[in-house]
């Protein structure tokens, strides 16, 4: 029998991901871990929006949970998401439910009051509360259990490094609507930028980029170029050759591209993002300069003028502090967390 079963909703990539970080990470402690995916299933159908999207998941994550429970008998039980644990069945082990931000967070309003008392619910019966960083666990309800942050591991491949430091921002839009596609292009345009400057957008095709340019009046800029959904090394190659990463999201999750980013030498650039933004929160710290105080393109070309101008000294600081404040992020500090303040309270 596994020592924890995670429940692992795993309805984003990134998601997935994560879920498989904390099992290798928590085995790497010397316990066994069980992962149990949720399978939407036929209600899949029902999701059009929220709050229905979330209840939809939350029954098929108590269908999975109970399943699970009827073969194994774990010592405890993780679930991944705040949602995977909204309608848990009865439980007959402690839990601890990981999350990047609580339903009063990223679902505010009226029409989730039932999200946020069964959220509220919930963590005040676990045992442990896992947000994955600082701004998650100030977000998190009155009454919760404690929480232990438990961020998922930045983790840059060997062939990775900072190379140069060519006159280039890069960007990664997946969302062109969230991740604020037409700021970017306008605080690009207005930029003061040296000559041969280029911006570099990765997760999205330029056919769909500028169909969105059009539809929100945007002009595309010149010296932009659209790299799509690339392989992650052509990513970590852009990055460590770089000036700098520029978020212009309008909301932004924890932030790994970000971190990535940082952890190869980038100076981080970013807009007065919503969310549980865990990067953005260094980013303010390293340098309040390069981080703008609302979302508008004239904002965030002020920031993207002043990372161009930054001179060697400047640049050689921001960096060796930004590798600092990223040890706390790495998977051997993040394992240590797990071994010794996550597993010794649940098991």
């Amino acid at each position: 029998m596994p020592d924890l079963l995670q429940i692992s909703l795993g309805t984003t990539h990134g998601l997935r991901i994560s879920d498989a970080w904390f099992a290798k990470l928590a085995e790497q402690a010397g316990v066994t871990v069980e992962t149990v995916a949720v399978r939407i299933g036929l209600t899949d159908r029902l999701r059009r929006g929220y709050p229905v999207n979330d209840l939809v998941e939350a029954v098929a994550a108590r269908r999975a949970t109970a399943s699970a429970l009827r073969r194994l008998r774990p010592r405890a039980v993780i679930f991944s998401t705040t949602t995977a644990a909204l309608l848990s069945p009865e439980l007959r082990c402690p839990y601890a439910v990981r999350l990047d931000a609580p339903a009063a967070m990223n679902r505010p309003g009226a029409r989730n009051a039932v999200l946020h008392a069964l959220e509220r619910r919930s963590l005040d019966a676990a045992a442990l509360v896992l947000p994955t960083g600082r701004v998650a666990k100030a977000a998190l309800p009155e009454g919760s259990a404690p929480a232990v942050i438990v961020p998922p591991p930045v983790v840059i491949p060997d062939a990775a490094a900072r190379v140069r430091d060519d006159p280039v921002a890069v960007a990664y839009i997946p969302d062109p609507k969230a991740k604020g596609l037409d700021i970017l292009c306008r605080a690009w345009a207005l930029a003061d930028k040296p000559a041969g400057a280029r911006l570099d957008v990765f997760g999205i095709e330029r056919e769909r980029a500028t169909r969105h340019l059009r539809r929100t009046g945007v002009p595309e800029p010149p010296g932009v170029g659209w790299h799509g959904l690339a392989p992650a090394d052509r990513f970590h190659a852009s990055l460590g050759r770089c000036r700098m990463f520029v978020t212009s999201a309008r909301w932004e999750d924890f932030g790994m591209a970000q971190l990535e980013a940082l952890a190869l030498g980038a100076l981080l650039v970013c807009t007065a993002t919503d969310g549980p933004f865990e990067a953005g929160e260094i980013a303010r710290e390293l340098k309040p300069d390069l981080v703008a105080t609302d979302q508008s393109p004239d904002a965030l070309s002020r920031r993207i003028t002043c990372a161009f101008a930054l001179g060697e000294q400047e640049l050689k600081e921001y960096r060796a502090e930004a590798s600092t404040r990223l040890d706390a992020y790495r998977p051997d500090a993040v394992a240590r967390t797990i071994g010794e303040r996550v597993l010794p309270a649940l098991l």
